[in-house]
């Protein structure tokens, strides 16, 4: 049985070119994620520091205009 023959260079040359186009990929939406989170955190009020004042904690909760009825 013989084997096919491959091209090593054509191989390694296409898996580098395809290397060079992930690696443009990867740093354009690195730079657009760190240009929005700029923007996020530019466009909220100073006063909060962060993901630590959340609602997580129940204290910013704003009450809800719901009522409960009970029936019987």
């Amino acid at each position: 049985m013989t084997r096919a023959k491959v091209d090593t260079h054509r191989d390694e040359r296409a898996k580098r070119e395809s290397q060079i186009v992930i690696d443009a990929e990867r740093k354009a939406r690195e730079e657009k994620t760190a240009r929005l989170r700029a923007l996020r955190l530019a466009a909220q009020p100073s006063d909060e520091t962060g993901p630590a004042n959340s609602n997580k904690e129940g204290g910013n909760q704003r009450p809800t205009n719901r009522t409960i009825t009970q029936s019987g």
